[in-house]
Parts: structure tokens; sequence; C-alpha cells
């Protein structure tokens, strides 16, 4: 007869399954080379000293990225003050991965306070390594990766001085582990590990140095060293190949740069998506719905124009995340992005809004006053005007803080979009043609800035073109004067780069310089940006102009004023360096060789930057030049009386 099991016997059965769920889960969390493999029956080797010391470091590692922030921060300082078990150099290897959390959490805020006890917990670990004497090349390498993130964060607080220097001093402690380690007379699973820590430090030195701010780059040069992007790269990957404990960190900034940092700085093509796809596939099979990894596969997404995908991976980011809003926030950041792309303005507003609220609660730093401007012109473009003009009017409230590039653009802007009210009434501010032309382009402008005109479906782009030719037709009636003028015709360029009509791009783009140079206004970086904007059209021809990209490169520097000119400088920085590396390779190799190398490398650039502020540029609704003429003799030059009066 079947036999009916009794009670005991499936309480027993579900308690089994849970243990075997846990025991899963806490297998999942070691790396692969330090998991048991031991068959049935055999005894099991007694874990080493240093096997179990490190699997601490895996487990902290782990939490981090599975989202549970608190948990880790806990952990990693539990560890950090067992002086009993543990030596000088792991204990600040937990300090270095707790400030690693806290890294996170201070560019999620921008804020002084959470910046500040990044930096403690960092140079607390940089003085506990320097005691240890069991593993010294342990305690070199925690050194130097202490030192290096926080140089960031005071290249963050703008202390350049202090930063370049601890950039040279961990530019030291990393040069002498990678000699020391060829020496190494310890363990290969400890000598494996720090080679890994080792690649991932000289690899992110590399890479990341490689695009900081051009003060950095001319002293850290002064210093002795430079930033090699390539090498950079082949590091990163060799320590994300590794499976080390450093792994996921090595992924994680690899994407950072294939998915996020190369769309500002124009450099991304089609092999780093490739490459970001491999290594999202293979790190989200470890750590499923990491936030920082759905965070770059957001941004993924979005370079292969897939913004309903992307918009479902941000959703599930941000439910992931719930013990650190403001790193949640992240990710409706992101979502709100997409859907200003598909011209989505209700979903924008509600996801900007969103963050909004939720500043409050999750810190008192942030950028409140930039999210509620772009909430504003978002509800004014999805056809609520009265709500619209309520967060307009609430930027200058809501900006804390505006020594930030962020703050200081949404106030001129939202008080400029006011302004082309006029003294028409807020309950008649649908009415008005001259506010609602003003936040359109305010949106667009938005769009630009951070260099995701290229992401727009082609669909949209035609929308975009045809609402920015109807609201021209208009301008005698709108009064539209050089500044708004220069706007529309970069914007044209913009359009039609991406439409293939390269000729077009180009003239417009040179009249925009034009109206530009006449509308006379210091205050923001417009003249730079249409300098810039025909520089890298004429990098994008085949085969390139290098001498005419140059020279209108160095008129962007030269041109490059108002509170966002620091970002725009950073991004000519860029573009220099691009213009030296291009030109370098069509004097070494053939077109087909340099084709290839572009493929293999995945960093030359092959995209134009249309986007011109991508890291936080001008107001472009303001536009501005220097007063006066500025010398420009290029055979592109306009004549001015072809221009329209105003």
């Amino acid at each position: 007869p079947t036999l009916t099991p009794s009670a005991f016997d499936r309480r027993r059965s579900r308690t089994g399954l849970a243990a075997r769920q846990r025991m899963a889960e806490a297998k999942a969390a070691m790396p692969a080379h330090a998991r048991d493999k031991s068959t049935a029956g055999t005894p099991k080797k007694p874990a080493s000293l240093e096997a179990r010391r490190y699997n601490a470091l895996y487990k902290g590692l782990h939490l981090v990225f599975t989202n549970k922030f608190v948990e880790a921060e806990a952990h990693f300082e539990k560890h950090a003050r067992n002086e009993e078990a543990l030596p000088p150099s792991l204990r600040a290897s937990h300090l270095v991965l707790l400030g690693f959390v806290k890294f996170f959490r201070a560019l999620s805020t921008w804020g002084k306070g959470a910046i500040d006890k990044a930096l403690e917990v960092m140079w607390e670990a940089e003085a506990l390594a320097g005691k240890d004497t069991e593993d010294k090349l342990g305690a070199k390498l925690t050194q130097a990766h202490a030192f290096f993130q926080g140089a960031f964060l005071q290249i963050l607080q703008k202390r350049f001085a202090k930063a370049a220097w601890n950039i040279r001093s961990s530019w030291k402690c990393f040069q002498g582990a990678m000699t020391d380690l060829e020496n190494f007379k310890g363990s290969a699973e400890l000598k494996a590990e720090h080679e890994a820590s080792a690649k991932l430090g000289v690899g992110a030195f590399n890479l990341i140095l490689s695009f900081m701010p051009p003060i950095i780059i001319t002293v850290t040069k002064v210093l002795g060293f430079s930033a090699d992007r390539v090498l950079g790269m082949k590091l990163l990957r060799e320590a994300y190949a590794s499976q080390r404990l450093m792994s996921p960190i090595a992924g994680q900034v690899m994407l950072f740069y294939l998915t996020t940092i190369s769309t500002v700085l124009a450099e991304q093509t089609e092999a780093m998506r490739r490459e970001a796809e491999l290594v999202l596939d293979d790190i989200l099979k470890r750590h499923p719905n990491g936030l920082f990894i759905l965070w770059t596969k957001t941004s993924y997404l979005r370079s292969c124009r897939k913004h309903e995908e992307a918009i479902k991976v941000s959703r599930i980011a941000a439910a992931e995340c719930k013990d650190a809003p403001a790193l949640a926030m992240m990710s409706e950041w992101q979502g709100g992005w997409c859907y200003m792309l598909l011209h989505k303005f209700k979903e924008t507003k509600q996801c900007f809004q969103k963050i909004l609220e939720s500043e409050h609660k999750a810190t008192q730093d942030g950028v409140p006053g930039f999210y509620c401007y772009t909430a504003g012109i978002s509800a004014v473009n999805a056809g609520d005007c009265k709500e619209g003009v309520s967060l307009l009017q609430r930027v200058e409230k809501e900006a804390r803080n505006l020594d930030i590039p962020h703050e200081q653009y949404a106030v001129r802007a939202a008080v400029r979009a006011l302004k082309s009210l006029g003294g028409v009434d807020v309950s008649k501010a649908h009415e008005c043609e001259k506010f609602l032309c003003a936040c359109y382009l305010a949106q667009m402008e938005l769009i630009l800035e951070w260099n995701f005109v290229k992401y727009m479906p082609d669909d949209v782009r035609k929308t975009v073109e045809a609402n920015m030719d109807v609201w021209h037709s208009k301008r005698t009636k709108l009064g539209w004067k050089d500044r708004e003028l220069a706007w529309y015709h970069l914007m044209s360029s913009h359009l039609a780069f991406w439409a293939n009509d390269k000729k077009k791009a180009l003239e417009q783009g040179v009249t925009a310089v034009a109206y530009a140079k006449r509308a006379k206004d210091s205050t923001s970086t417009l003249l730079a940006q249409c300098y810039f904007t025909v520089a890298n059209i004429y990098l994008e021809q085949d085969p390139p102009d290098f001498d005419r990209a140059q020279k209108k490169c160095t008129r962007a520097k030269e041109k490059c004023t108002g509170d966002l000119a620091k970002r725009m400088n950073f991004l000519i920085h860029a573009m220099k360096t691009r213009i030296a590396r291009l030109r370098k390779q069509a004097k070494s190799k053939s077109p087909q060789e340099e084709k290839e190398t572009e493929e293999e490398t995945g960093i030359i650039g092959g995209t134009m930057n249309m986007v011109t502020g991508a890291v936080g540029g001008a107001v472009n609704w303001g536009w501005g030049a220097i007063a006066g003429g500025d010398g420009d003799e290029s055979d592109d030059a306009v004549d001015e009386n072809k221009l329209e009066k105003t």
C-alpha cells in the first residue's frame, strides 16, 4: 500500500531543503578555487590559516555585490577590529573594502559628510597596514589601494594637490608590489591573491587616471608616470579572469568604463559593447541582481538603444537595494534618462520627482535642485504646466550646494525658463508659446549635455528635428536672439550627423559657431561647445582632418567660460588626447590595420561626441561667447552679413 508521509517527515524535508539552500548560498559566496572538492567518504583536508582568513574577505565582498550593504559594513567593521585573529594587513584589507562601500555611498550623494567618512576609513587602513610585519607585500598593496581611493575622494573635494601626492604614493606602492611579487616566497594561493590585487590596482590606476582632469594628468606626468588606458584594460581583464578576491571589483571597473565613461568620452565602439555584454553575462551568474552590476547593465542596454529593457533592469536594481536608498536612486536616475530618450516626459518627471522626494530621507546632501529642475521641465513637456512651474519655482530653494555644477546649472536654467513666461499668469502658462519653447529646448539640452543623442531611437530623432523646425519657423514671434539661433543650429548639426549627413552637420555646426560668437554671453560654454562639435566632425571625416580638428579643439579651450568651464575643459582634454592617438596611428599604420586595432582594443574613438557637455556641460538655453572678435580666420568661417538680424 502507498504510505502517506507523516507531518514529521514533511517538516524534516522542508528543513533539509532550507539547509541545502543555505549551504548553496554560502558556497556561492566562496571563490571557485576555495570550495571543497572532496568526495563523500573522503576526510576533508583542514583549510589553511590563509584560506580561513581570506574567506571572511570573500564573504564580505559577496554581501556587497548582493546589495546587503549594511550587513557588509558591519562584517568588515567587525573583522577590522579583530586584533587577536588577524594580522594588521588583513584587518586593513577589511577597512579598504569598508571604504569601498562608503566610497560608493559618497558618489551616490555627493555629500561632504559621506566623503569625509570614506576618507577617514581609507587613512585608517593605510596606517594600520603600515604596522604589518607578517605579510609585507599584502600590506603594501593595501596601502596602495587606500592611497588611490583616498586620492579619488580628494578630487571630488577639489583638493587636487593632495590628490596628486596620494596618487604618487599609490603608484610607488603598486610599483614596489609588482617588483616584490617576482621574489615572493609565500604560498601559491597567497601569491595569486596578491597578483590579482596588484593587477587590479595598476590596471585601475592606468585606466582611471587616463580620464582624470587635465591638472591631475599634468602633475602626475611631472612626478614621473603616465596613464596608459590600453595597459589598464589588459591588467583589469587578467585580474577579473583570475577569479580571486578582487575579481568582481575588477569586472565592475571594466564595466564602468565600457558602458559609462566611454560614452562620456565618445570612445565607445561596437567591440566595447560586445565585451561589456560578455562580462555582464559572466559576472551576473555569480552575483545576480547586484546593484552596481545592474546599474552598468542599464547603461549598456541604453547604449544599444534597448530602452524598455533598460527601464526594467533599473526597476529591478532599485527594488533590490532596500538598505541603501541613495544608491537605489541611482537606478531611478537611469530609468528617468531612458524615458527622456523615448520622449516619455510624464514618466521622466515621475522618476526624477521620486528621487527628489526620497532625497530628504536618503541623505542631507545630493543634488536636489537638479532633480527638481529636470522634473519641472519634464512636467511642462508632458502637458502639466501648473506642476512644472511649481517645480521650477522650487529649484533655487532645493539647491543646497551651489559649488556642485549640477546645482549651478539647474538654478540658472530654471530662472531662464521662468523668465520666458513674462507676465503671463501661471494658470495660463500652457498658452504661452515662448515658455513652452523654452522648456522643450531645455529638455533637449539635457540630452545633449549628457551625451545621449546617439542613443535616441531614430523615430525620436525625427520627432525632435520636426519640433525644432516648428519652433524655428516661429522664431520672429518668439523673439529669438543670437543665442537661440546658435542653439537651434547646434542641435541641427547633431541631428544631421547621426542621420549620416556629415556635410549638413558641418554647415550647421559652423553656422552655430557664428551665432554663438555674435551672442557675446560669457556666462555659459556655448561657443566652446560649438567649436568642439565642429572639431568632432572633422575628426570623423574619412580620412580625418586632424589639423582642423586640433585647431577647433584649441579654439574651444580658449573660449571655454562660465561656471561649468572646468567640466568642458575635461572633455576638451579628452579630445586632444584622442586626436594625438589617432594621428599617431594614422602615421604608423595603414587604414585597415588601424581599423583592426580599434576593434581589438575597443578604446579608440569611433563615435562622435555630439554632446559637448557630457560630464555636466553648459546652460545651452543661455548660450554664450566671449564678447568681441576671436580672430578665427579658418576657411570654414561664416560671413556674418549672411546671418539673420536679431
